[in-house]
């Protein structure tokens, strides 16, 4: 009987750590939860769903653009849905042919790399906000994808620098 009683002491604080571990264990990661709020969006006008104000979306997209974030986002307002192709998730501005207004955006997200960049172009002069890949088993990120330039979507291409004139480049905060 104090042999069991024995075994009772060390395992009851040990049986009570593992229970509250296992939750720490099985949260989600950014990438899930960017997932999970990006997919049933797809088609959807970015503005009636409020995807800029989601705080895991304005958090990085403001670490991102820095003091870029207001004009950035003023374009990106402009996007009338949200498009998925392939691992991409991503908004473009509309495009405007007034002179005065020749300037346009566009976010992606990388549901591979959970990465966020962002191009922004001014007539001529295009910049590219990406934040850093990071690797790892916790990221859950393939080691062939860390230090790889963002990817971009097709319909980014015609307006894609072959080399951009700005480019800033961001540690990932995820």
């Amino acid at each position: 009987m104090l042999t069991r009683a024995r075994y009772a002491v060390l395992l009851l604080p040990a049986w009570l750590l593992c229970a509250c571990a296992v939750p720490l264990l099985v949260l989600p990661s950014q990438r899930d939860l960017m997932w999970a709020l990006l997919k049933p969006l797809v088609g959807f006008d970015p503005n009636q769903v409020h995807l800029f104000e989601q705080p895991m979306v304005k958090q990085r997209l403001s670490a991102l653009l820095g003091t870029h974030y207001e004009e950035t986002l003023q374009l990106l307002r402009t996007a009338d849905k949200l498009q998925q192709e392939g691992p991409l998730f991503f908004v473009l501005s509309r495009y405007t042919p007034l002179s005065e207004v020749s300037a346009r955006a566009g976010l992606v997200w990388n549901a591979d790399s959970n990465q966020l960049a962002a191009l922004v172009a001014h007539g001529d002069a295009t910049e590219i906000f990406a934040e850093l890949v990071q690797g790892g088993a916790q990221a859950g990120v393939n080691a062939a994808l860390v230090g790889k330039p963002p990817q971009w979507p097709s319909s980014f291409t015609s307006w894609l620098p072959s080399t951009a004139s700005g480019t800033t480049v961001l540690p990932a905060t995820h």
